[in-house]
């Protein structure tokens, strides 16, 4: 932004905004997110870490039509609660308390804030999602129990990845400012501050288990998700600062943190996709000298970690490239052999997302039957209908991500190191966060590229966020 008091630009001149707005958008409401999770983990307080960020979130949703500090929000109480994977069903009831906090404040900020709110026009991604949720909805058609159909967890995945999801992006549509700009540095703050979260969390967990060895924590997959969607975009907000170096060290630290957290698959992705966004880095930096000395910064500490981690050799970087199986010895070779043969036996549909196993895997509480593959998910849970609808909305994601500028590239490289991650987990599947993560990003590039059902491309007509057209 060119004024710290405006979130948005109309004719050269800035559009002042409230007092909420600007500390909303600030940096301090990102940190107090991070404190409000990372000093309840200390404790183990894991619900207190939520119920704060549910306040905030609440709040956020009170005082501001802009959406971004909501969805942040909602962003740490997914991490606040992480190590509570295998919630029962009756922890997940003792958490229904949130709708008497979220949803008043949601039914405010609907009625409060339509003036001005412009009627929804779907974009690009609406279609596909459309066709996403139908094929969720047929899936199993024909094979399927009623039992498993209506089971709790089989219409939540059902519904959260598909009609859910379709409407959670419409709102968001319709609340998100219209400055691409704004929208797409809030977005790699939001996920920088997450990332910032996970370290901190990791070195609590390594003091709380002694300090002996960096410690292996269930959620480190999560965390690596998180993380092979930030780097990317981490380096390009530190492309466009004046402290870039800051930026880049910290996207170094993630990979490091990746690396050491034992997650095989997100460490094999970050690998490539974090090399090539530091090579699309130092393309963007334009300041020639800038760029030298970062680099040599940038080298200094590569040589520094080789003589430290690989203080062996040759022998120890062969050693670890032996042992990384992205299999991890955990049965993964299993669910892929049961999720081919109930593709061939249920080509059209598959077998639904309701589908069970207990032979092969016992599921917890509200879990679906994993293959830990979205590929291989999708086809087995939905048939050829889900791969079709999930084809589509895959080449149309790329479409809208292959432009020529860094965000685009920077956010198709988060897109790309997600979807090889899980191709061997279940990042895809996962509707909150990521199914909503991912639904923001690609709102957020449809308005930095202009690529908008309400914007004229031809005569530069915007939406003013807090006015409506003009």
């Amino acid at each position: 932004m060119t004024d710290n008091n405006a979130l948005f630009i109309r004719g050269g001149r800035s559009c002042e905004v409230s007092f909420a707005d600007r500390v909303l958008s600030s940096p301090l409401y990102l940190i107090l997110l991070v404190i409000c999770c990372a000093v309840p983990y200390i404790f183990s307080a894991y619900a207190v870490g939520f119920w704060l960020c549910v306040f905030l979130l609440s709040l956020s949703l009170v005082l501001t039509r802009n959406i971004m500090p909501s969805f942040a929000a909602f962003l740490f109480c997914t991490v606040a609660v992480i190590e509570q994977y295998k919630i029962t069903y009756e922890e997940i009831f003792g958490y229904a308390g949130v709708l008497a906090l979220v949803i008043p404040a949601l039914i405010y900020h609907i009625i409060r804030y339509r003036r001005g709110r412009r009627g929804y026009r779907p974009g690009r991604m609406f279609a596909p999602q459309l066709a996403v949720s139908a094929a969720l909805l047929l899936g199993g058609l024909g094979s399927i129990s009623a039992k498993e159909y209506f089971s709790l967890p089989s219409i939540y995945y059902m519904l959260f990845l598909g009609v859910v999801l379709l409407g959670i992006m419409v709102f968001l549509d319709c609340d998100m400012p219209a400055d691409g700009e704004y929208a797409a540095k809030y977005l790699a703050n939001t996920l920088i501050a997450v990332a910032a979260l996970f370290c901190v969390m990791w070195l609590i967990a390594f003091f709380k288990d002694g300090a002996q060895e960096f410690p292996y924590r269930q959620w480190k997959n999560n965390a690596g998700n998180f993380m092979l969607l930030a780097v990317p975009l981490t380096l390009w907000r530190g492309a466009r600062s004046q402290r870039g170096v800051f930026y880049l060290l910290f996207a170094v630290l993630q990979c490091f943190v990746v690396f050491l957290s034992g997650s095989r698959g997100a460490t094999l992705m970050i690998g490539v996709t974090g090399l090539v966004s530091v090579a699309v880095y130092f393309v963007f930096v334009k300041n020639t000298a800038r760029r030298a000395a970062e680099f040599a910064v940038l080298f200094a500490l590569a040589v520094v970690v080789a003589a430290v981690v690989l203080s062996d050799g040759a022998a120890r970087l062969k050693e670890f490239i032996g042992e990384m199986d992205v299999f991890d010895g955990n049965g993964r070779e299993e669910l892929y052999y049961l999720g081919i043969r109930n593709i061939l036996d249920y080509p059209l549909f598959g077998v639904g997302i309701g589908y069970r196993n207990d032979e092969v895997w016992k599921l917890n509480d509200m879990a679906i039957f994993w293959y830990h593959s979205t590929p291989v998910q999708i086809f087995a849970s939905m048939g050829a209908v889900g791969g079709a609808a999930y084809l589509w909305q895959f080449i149309e994601r790329l479409k809208l991500a292959l432009r020529r500028n860094h965000f685009s590239v920077a956010a198709l490289l988060s897109f790309i190191g997600f979807e090889g991650y899980s191709c061997v987990n279940t990042g895809d599947f996962t509707p909150l966060p990521f199914g909503v993560l991912l639904a923001v990003m690609f709102i957020v590039l449809e308005r930095y590229n202009r690529d908008l059902p309400f914007i004229g491309k031809s005569t530069g007509e915007r939406v003013d966020f807090m006015r409506g057209r003009y």
